[in-house]
């Protein structure tokens, strides 16, 4: 299990496409701003490191075995099995066996705000991924899986070769939503059978608990609903009522009142000015700042600014 003081690298769809440069396609095949492909994950981006996947994964192990540890719980993956990641999940420990084969496609949460139609099913499978990140099937299942999955990547590489037409993106995006089908197919029989009593709360719980890692690591930048909601691939209305129904807030409270302690902290005890406080927080205008501040504080970032280390002073003599 890890621990708080250990560092968890944030990975997201840049960081892939940077890599990309860097290792001129070594091992990404494919990337662009919503989707990841790649049929050798050795050395890739903090592979080596405790991570976040800011992206939904899939990753097939055609040959060999593969070990890692998701959310603090060991796995194995075997020849055709299986492994799913959600936004936000935390993998470490990644270990591949001498003779292996691996491949992985990564989807963006936008893309998969644009391709899933959220129902009951739908959600019943993610539940089911979150609680089953690892799928370790019969012998049928596991090749069936396997060459599906190889199917399609060759499918998919050879679309990405083709270059001679205007369609080429628009096919692309195609096969990847299908292929993203063929995932929630093999999911569904085993995620119907799952009771849906406590499912809704415990659902709720792990949303509300990882909008607020989202919001702790934001530092008060982002203070819209639809900015997290996007994150953790939600509706602005469904975490809304998540986090409403497990906290007894609304996220917005939360938001703000995060945002409001780190800008306190900032002006009690930086040196930046107003304005560059401001804009480190992603504020459009200093005007725009200052109701803000004024509006959660009750006063202007300036006045609270002496007041606090008039305060301080004060304290300080008192104490000597």
């Amino acid at each position: 299990m890890y621990t708080k003081e250990e560092t968890i690298i944030a990975v997201d769809i840049d960081d892939f496409k940077k890599y990309k440069e860097e290792m001129q396609g070594e091992y990404v095949d494919y990337v662009d701003d919503n989707v990841i492909v790649a049929r050798n994950i050795d050395n890739l981006p903090n592979s080596n490191r405790m991570i976040r996947l800011n992206l939904f994964i899939i990753v097939t192990c055609i040959e060999g075995k593969m070990q890692l540890t998701v959310n603090g719980k060991d796995y194995q993956l075997q020849e055709g099995e299986t492994f799913i990641c959600l936004p936000t999940m935390i993998v470490s420990n990644m270990l591949l066996s001498p003779q292996h084969k691996v491949g992985m496609i990564g989807f963006s949460t936008k893309f998969l705000q644009q391709t899933i139609k959220r129902g009951r099913a739908t959600e019943k499978a993610l539940y089911y991924i979150y609680k089953n990140p690892v799928f370790a099937k019969a012998s049928e299942e596991k090749t069936k899986n396997s060459r599906t999955f190889s199917q399609y990547s060759q499918l998919i590489m050879d679309k990405i070769s083709d270059t001679s037409h205007r369609y080429r993106q628009e096919i692309l995006e195609h096969l990847f939503s299908a292929l993203f089908y063929e995932m929630l197919v093999g999911i569904q029989k085993h995620s119907d059978t799952i009771e849906e009593t406590g499912m809704e709360a415990d659902r709720s719980k792990r949303i509300f608990k990882q909008f607020m890692e989202e919001v702790a690591e934001d530092g008060g930048i982002h203070r819209s609903v639809s900015h997290y909601a996007d994150r953790l691939c939600y509706s602005p209305k469904y975490i809304s009522s998540a986090i409403k129904e497990v906290s007894g807030r609304t996220p917005t409270e939360w938001i703000n009142e995060y945002a409001i302690e780190q800008i306190k902290y900032q002006l009690k005890h930086s040196d930046k000015s107003v304005k560059e406080i401001a804009e480190m927080f992603n504020f459009p205008n200093q005007s725009f700042f200052g109701k803000y501040v004024k509006a959660h504080v009750g006063m202007s970032p300036a006045r609270y600014r002496a007041y606090s280390n008039g305060k301080a002073q004060s304290d300080s003599q008192t104490a000597s």
